[in-house]
Parts: C-alpha cells; structure tokens; sequence
C-alpha cells in the first residue's frame, strides 16, 4: 500500500471521517476517484518519546502489511494516528480492529443524539440575598 507523505495530504485526511479504537484512531477521506489507496502512520509526541513513538509506527505498519488491506476503498486515503495502547496490545486484537475500521470506515452511521440541557433552575444554586447589617 502506498504511503502519504505532504503535510497537504493528511490536513486533507483530517477533514473526513474519523474512527477511534484502543490502539489507534483512524482517520479516511475518499479523495480521488481512482487509484490505490494509501495510508498514513503518525503517532503524537505526548503519546511517549521517540523510540516509543517508532515503535508504535512500527507495529501499526506491520499489521496493515500483514492485512495487505483488500477491503480498503479505491481512490481513498486512511491515516493511522497511533495511540500508546498499541504498544501494549496484542497483535491479533490489533489486526482485527484495524481490518473493522478499515472496512466501517465509509459506512454511514446514525446521528448522535441530542442530549438535553440539565434544567438550569433545578442544579443552579439560590441567588445570594444580601445580608444586612444590624
């Protein structure tokens, strides 16, 4: 699978949908109408140092390589966003989370529900009255 590598292409990545796992969070965008899909790995510096960090992208790229990704839509860009969990997870809970996302990640899903405003009388304290002075 090819890989993304300009800045322009993963802010573009950014912009779509985005899936969250324990190990990672998967963001697609379906930016061209025909091509091999590519993807790209990017793991953030408050998730640990650098040899952390690699180590995270590492085991990410294995498991897409290991997946060979046939599910993966044509003309479609993924980036994976490693989380420190993926360190500490096993390999196949990676690949089988890794290949739902993939394969979830263009379904329409249900909108959220409107959660509703607490009361604001029933939670707020009573107004402080001034206490005069004797």
């Amino acid at each position: 699978m090819k890989t993304l590598k300009k800045r322009s292409e993963f802010l573009t990545v950014a912009k779509g949908g985005r899936t969250a796992r324990r190990a990672f969070v998967l963001q697609a965008a379906k930016t061209r109408s025909d091509g091999d899909p590519r993807m790209g790995y990017t793991v953030t510096k408050k998730t640990g140092n650098s040899v952390e960090r690699s180590r995270i992208k590492r085991r990410l790229r294995a498991a897409v390589a290991f997946l060979d990704l046939d599910i993966a839509q044509i003309g479609a860009d993924y980036v994976l966003v490693g989380r420190r969990a993926a360190l500490s997870q096993p390999f196949e809970d990676l690949l089988k989370d890794l290949k739902g996302s993939v394969r979830n990640a263009f379904k329409p899903r249900k909108p959220r529900p409107i959660r509703s405003k607490p009361n604001s009388l029933a939670n707020s304290k009573p107004p402080h009255d001034k206490v005069e002075a004797n």
